[in-house]
C-alpha cells in the first residue's frame, strides 16, 4: 500500500454505511488500515502509519484529504479544514476553493443526499469514485479498495485496454475498468443515486485566457511559495538530478530546509552521456551539502517485481524506471525520510518542448505586430527555417495529435494558440508523475513545479517569453539565475540514458518475450504480430523502443492483477 492511500465512504444513510463497513472492520484492521474519521454519514479509512492527513467537517457531514495551503503558502489549521468541510460543496464554492486556495487534496461533502467531490487542480492525490450498496466512495488508491468494496459488474474495459496498449506509457484519464470513474485534477463531481455529473472548475487553457484580468505573473515567487510550503520541515529525499529543474528546486528551499533534507541523491550510469555527477556536484557545492551518488547497473525486471507495482487504478507508467523507484524507497526507510521531493514537471511547467509552433504563437498573439526578431532567433535555435509551409505542416501535425489527447483538461482549447496547447498537452501528461509508484509505500512523493501556482504562472506566460531569445526555459533560467551553477544555467544539452536503458532492457529480452507473448494482452489479440520482431537486442539497441517494452510489460502486468482479482471476486 502506498503512503497516500485513503478510502472515503458515505452513506446514503447511516444504516447503508454501517452494513459495507462493519463487516469488514477487523478484516481491515488486520490488513494495517485504521479508521481516521467516523461519523454517522462518513468514514475515513487509511493506514495506520500512512502520510495523509486528514481533517472531520465540524458538522460531520463532509471531510479533507491531504494538506490545503492559501494563495502565500500558508498551511490551514485542522480546523480551518474542518470549517472547509463544512460549507455547501457547488460550483461557486468549488471556484472561491481554487481561486484562494492549492495544495494536495480531496474535498468531500454531502449536498442534498448526494456526494461532492472536489479534486485539487494539480492532481497530488488520485480520485476514483463509484456506488456501492447506498454507499459513495471515494479513494485515492487501488490498495486502499478491499474487493467486497468494488462495484457491482466492474470488469475490464477491453477497448480502453487496447486504447493503453495502443500508446504504452502515456496518461489515460478514461480508467480501463467499468464501474469506476476518474475525477481529474480540478473537476467537481457530484454522486448519488442516480447521479454521475462532472464538471471541470478548473483547466490550463482558463488559466491562459483570463491572464490579462490578472496580475503578471511571478513566476520565482510561485516557485518559492510551493517548493518551501510544501517541503516543510520535514525530512525529505531529495533528488538531484544534474538538470535544470532539480537545480531550482534545490535552490529555492530555505537554509533550514536544505539542512533537514536526509539524502540529496543522483543515479548515474557509466555511459557519459548519462553521467550528469558534474553538474549535480555543482548544485551540491553552490548550496554546502552532502550528495550521495547512486551508480546504476542494469534494471530488476521479473514478473514479481512487475505485480509489485500493479495496485494501481491505471498502469503504473511511472514506475517504469523499478531500480530508480526500489532505490528511493529503501532510502526513505533507512533514514526516516517523510518521502521524496523532485523536480519532475519543470519541462512542461518552463516549457522544454522545442517547436516550431512557437513561432505561430508570437503571430497569434501579436497579429500584425509579430517581431522578426522573436522568429529568427527561434530558427536558429531549431536550425530549422520558418518557412510558412513548414509552420503550416507542423500545426497541422499538432492538430492530428490532438485526437489522441485524453483528458478533461484539454476538451476546450477554443482561444489557445498551438504551443500552449502544447504545454497543456504536456501538463496533462504529467499527471503520470503524480501517479502511485513504489517509491510512494512509506512516503508521498512530492512534484512541487506541478503544483497549482507553479503551474498558472507558467500557464500564464506566453510560449515566446518561456523561450525567450529561442532558449528551452529561458524564462526559469533567467528567473532562478542567483541560485544556479553557471554549469547549469549556460547548459544546453540534457542527459541521455537511451542506451543505458536499451541494454538494461535488452539483458531480459528472453523474460519479456515469455511475458508478454505469452501474457494476458496476447491472449486478448491485443499484442501487434510484430512485436516478436521488435523483441531482439538488435533492434533494440538500433532501433530503439525500451520504453515501449518496459511500458507495454508495466500494461501488462495491471491486467493480469485485475483479472486476477475480479477471477477470484466473481469465481
Amino acid at each position: 500500500m502506498a503512503a497516500d492511500s485513503a478510502i472515503i465512504l458515505v452513506g446514503d444513510n447511516p444504516a447503508a454505511l454501517d452494513a459495507l463497513v462493519a463487516p469488514l472492520r477487523q478484516r481491515l484492521s488486520r490488513a494495517g488500515w485504521s479508521r481516521k474519521s467516523h461519523d454517522p454519514f462518513i468514514q475515513v479509512f487509511a493506514p495506520t502509519g500512512g502520510r495523509l492527513e486528514v481533517a472531520r467537517g465540524l458538522d460531520g457531514h463532509g471531510v479533507v484529504l491531504g494538506e490545503i495551503y492559501d494563495r502565500e503558502g500558508q498551511a490551514l489549521s485542522l480546523r480551518a479544514r474542518g470549517a472547509l468541510g463544512c460549507r455547501r460543496l457547488d460550483a461557486a464554492q468549488a471556484r472561491t476553493v481554487c481561486s484562494d486556495h492549492w495544495g494536495r487534496y480531496l474535498l468531500v461533502r454531502r449536498v442534498e443526499g448526494d456526494v461532492a467531490v472536489l479534486r485539487d487542480p494539480s492532481g497530488a492525490l488520485d480520485c476514483v469514485v463509484w456506488r456501492k450498496a447506498g454507499v459513495t466512495l471515494i479513494s485515492t488508491s487501488a490498495a486502499a479498495v478491499i474487493d467486497p468494496w468494488l462495484p457491482d459488474g466492474i470488469a475490464l474495459d477491453w477497448d480502453a485496454v487496447a486504447a493503453l496498449v495502443a500508446r504504452p506509457g502515456e496518461y489515460r484519464h478514461r480508467l480501463a475498468l467499468t464501474g469506476l470513474q476518474a475525477v481529474a485534477g480540478g473537476e467537481l463531481r457530484v454522486v448519488g443515486e442516480g447521479v454521475n455529473q462532472g464538471r471541470q472548475i478548473w483547466r490550463p487553457a482558463e488559466v491562459y485566457r483570463d491572464r490579462g484580468s490578472r496580475p503578471p505573473p511571478d513566476l520565482r515567487g510561485a516557485v518559492q511559495r510551493s517548493v518551501r510550503a510544501l517541503a516543510g520541515d520535514r525530512p525529505w529525499i531529495t533528488e538531484v538530478s544534474g538538470g535544470l529543474d532539480s537545480a531550482i528546486v534545490a535552490g529555492v528551499l530555505t537554509a533550514d530546509q536544505r539542512r533537514n533534507v536526509a539524502a540529496w541523491v543522483n543515479h548515474y550510469v557509466d555511459q557519459p552521456e548519462g553521467d550528469e555527477r558534474a553538474y549535480a556536484r555543482a548544485v551540491a557545492e553552490r548550496h554546502g551539502f552532502a550528495l550521495t551518488e547512486v551508480r546504476r547497473d542494469g534494471l530488476r525486471l521479473d514478473a514479481v517485481r512487475l505485480a509489485a507495482c500493479a495496485e494501481t487504478f491505471r498502469p503504473a507508467a511511472n514506475d517504469i524506471d523499478p531500480d530508480y523507484n526500489d532505490d528511493i524507497a529503501d532510502r526513505i526507510e533507512a533514514t526516516g525520510g517523510w518521502g521524496s521531493l523532485t523536480g519532475q514537471g519543470g519541462d512542461a511547467v518552463f516549457f522544454q518542448m522545442p517547436s516550431l509552433l512557437i513561432g505561430l504563437d508570437e503571430i497569434w498573439e501579436r497579429r500584425g505586430r509579430a517581431r522578426l526578431a522573436v522568429l529568427h532567433r527561434l530558427s536558429r535555435w531549431l536550425r530549422r527555417p520558418l518557412w510558412p509551409t513548414a509552420l503550416a505542416k507542423d500545426w497541422r501535425e499538432e492538430v492530428r495529435h490532438r485526437a489522441d489527447w485524453d483528458h478533461p483538461w484539454l476538451d476546450d482549447l477554443g482561444g489557445v494558440p498551438p504551443a500552449k496547447a502544447l504545454q497543456m498537452s504536456a501538463l496533462a501528461f504529467c499527471q503520470t508523475f503524480q501517479g502511485l509508484a513504489v517509491r510512494s509505500r512509506l512516503g508521498p512523493c512530492l512534484n512541487p513545479l506541478l503544483s497549482q501556482p507553479v503551474m498558472e504562472a507558467g500557464l500564464a506566460l506566453s510560449a515566446v517569453d518561456l523561450t525567450w531569445g529561442g532558449r528551452d526555459r529561458a524564462a526559469a533560467r533567467a528567473a532562478f539565475a542567483d541560485v544556479l551553477p553557471p554549469s547549469i544555467l549556460d547548459r544546453r544539452s540534457k542527459g541521455e540514458l537511451g542506451a543505458y536503458y536499451g541494454n538494461a532492457v535488452a539483458a531480459h529480452l528472453d523474460f519479456l518475450r515469455d511475458y508478454l507473448l505469452g501474457g494476458a494482452l496476447a491472449e486478448a489479440g491485443l499484442i501487434d504480430p510484430g512485436l516478436e520482431d521488435r523483441l531482439t537486442r538488435d533492434a533494440l539497441l538500433w532501433r530503439g523502443g525500451h520504453s515501449h517494452l518496459l511500458s507495454l510489460a508495466l500494461t501488462e502486468a495491471w491486467v493480469r492483477r485485475w483479472r486476477e482479482r475480479l477471477d477470484h471476486r466473481n469465481p
